[in-house]
């Protein structure tokens, strides 16, 4: 039975600095009621939309490569905790073509078991793997490019619920915009020079769920887009114009020479550039890869504290080796498997303390984001009773607070309210669920958030357990 109720510098920041300093959301005084407090746990945790990736090429040369759901399954509880994938599809042999089914349904078959074994990935397509003057065109013309878009569009829309979010890619080597060809001009200066490029993005923003945000290389392209397109200012996105569709709110960034030299190869070429990501990432997605070794960008304490200053929720686990092999011998990485993304602890929760079948209940709660992020994909909040005595008798209230404004580096305080249903009697566990923001997802505990606590996982159902109630 189930009851709903409507309800800068290029100067290292530590990542003490960023991720210790509170800020509370509410000011108000706490209310008086049944209190509740929770020990923080230490452990790796395997929640989904955040941690280390491991990238897969995909290629036209051979189809017979597919994603697994029990490899998937298994990564989950390996030291990593590994939840996310970069899937990478080269359409290297379909530069003059259609794709051909084979290939679409071998995309198709991927996702289904990203679904099966509680993964989630990152997408991008591109067409060539190098930057060598013997491998152009880099990139197919714009044409093709834009009947390719239409050919994967229904995939990408139909598995959005598997997508972290999509990569804009399809120009260039690697689909990075930077080794461009077939009329798409390498360095663009001009405005006129960016306009098919920004056709691309706009193809994509326009079949792309939206829900779902797109990735561009360097900063500069969504300065120069907002720019091109009214903001004047290239302001970063505000806590108002978050996670609205607009290509503004839609837009996020992706770097892949992260901590490599002092721009990061080329990612920043001027502070603006650095403030701007610094602030949009608040509400964007920020992950990518390190592209070498170069001391000391590539140290593990400016590492964790430029992570910590752009919100970083992925980071390739194996590239480049030399790099990530470095924070694990030094204790780098352990820090990162455990703040990419959002980390959620809680403190303290203040209960209704006689609770009665039929009236108003409510549970004030405290916790804080000690992550790199907050969590960007859209995500319920609920609170679950279930019966002690029948555990087939669940009753769940829908809340309308966003997780994904629970800011890095803040405290939060919220109340969550709902009225109890008549037939309540005797006593109940009382959880939170964070499901994921899709149906197809909500029922399945690997994509709901586990708080970073002890003793307060129920891994069958995905729910995070606050106490035990009596209802009269």
């Amino acid at each position: 039975m189930i009851a709903m109720k409507k309800i800068f510098t290029i100067t290292s920041i530590t990542l003490a600095t960023l991720l210790l300093a509170g800020c509370n959301t509410s000011n108000e005084p706490e209310p008086k009621g049944q209190a509740i407090t929770f020990t923080e746990s230490s452990e790796v945790i395997a929640n989904p939309e955040r941690g280390l990736f491991s990238q897969t090429y995909y290629t036209s040369a051979d189809l017979n490569s597919h994603a697994s759901a029990k490899t998937i399954l298994s990564l989950r509880e390996s030291n990593n905790r590994q939840t996310l994938y970069l899937h990478s599809y080269y359409l290297t042999d379909y530069m003059e073509s259609d794709i051909p089914q084979e290939f679409l349904d071998r995309l198709d078959a991927n996702m289904n078991a990203l679904r099966d074994g509680g993964g989630k990935v990152i997408v991008r397509f591109s067409y060539k793997s190098s930057m060598e003057r013997t491998d152009q065109p880099w990139n197919a013309t714009e044409e093709w490019i834009h009947k390719h878009i239409d050919q994967v569009a229904p995939y990408l829309q139909k598995h959005a619920d598997v997508i972290l979010c999509i990569q804009c890619g399809w120009l260039g080597s690697w689909g990075e915009w930077y080794y461009t060809d077939s009329g798409y001009k390498m360095n663009p200066t001009q405005d006129a020079d960016f306009a098919k490029r920004w056709e691309v993005l706009e193809h994509y923003l326009r079949v792309v769920p939206e829900d779902r945000q797109i990735g561009l290389r360097i900063p500069a392209y969504k300065m120069r887009y907002l720019k091109m397109h009214g903001d004047t200012a290239m302001s970063p996105l505000t806590a108002a114009e978050a996670y609205k569709n607009t290509p503004k709110a839609r837009i996020c960034g992706h770097n892949d020479c992260f901590v490599s030299s002092s721009s990061d190869v080329g990612t920043f070429n001027k502070d603006s550039e650095r403030a701007f990501w610094a602030e949009d990432t608040k509400y964007t997605f920020m992950g990518g890869e390190t592209c070498e070794k170069k001391m000391p960008y590539s140290g593990g304490e400016y590492a964790l504290g430029e992570m910590a200053k752009y919100h970083w929720t992925y980071l390739n686990r194996d590239y480049r080796e030399s790099v990530t092999n470095m924070w694990r011998q030094d204790g780098t990485m352990e820090k990162i498997l455990r703040c990419l993304g959002y980390r959620l602890v809680l403190d303290k929760a203040i209960l209704t303390s006689t609770p009665k079948a039929g009236k108003a209940y409510e549970a004030y709660f405290q916790l804080r984001n000690v992550g790199f992020a907050a969590p960007m994909n859209k995500r319920g909040l609920e609170l679950v009773f279930v019966s002690k005595s029948n555990p087939s008798e669940k009753y769940v209230y829908p809340q309308t607070v966003d997780p994904r404004f629970w800011m890095a580096g803040e405290t939060h305080k919220f109340t969550l309210a709902c009225t109890l249903d008549a037939k309540m009697q005797g006593d109940y566990n009382l959880y939170l669920n964070l499901p994921d923001g899709y149906a197809s997802l909500h029922d399945n505990p690997l994509y709901s958030i586990r708080f970073a606590n002890e003793d307060i996982w129920d891994e069958k159902t995905g729910y995070n357990f606050i106490a035990r109630v009596t209802v009269e």
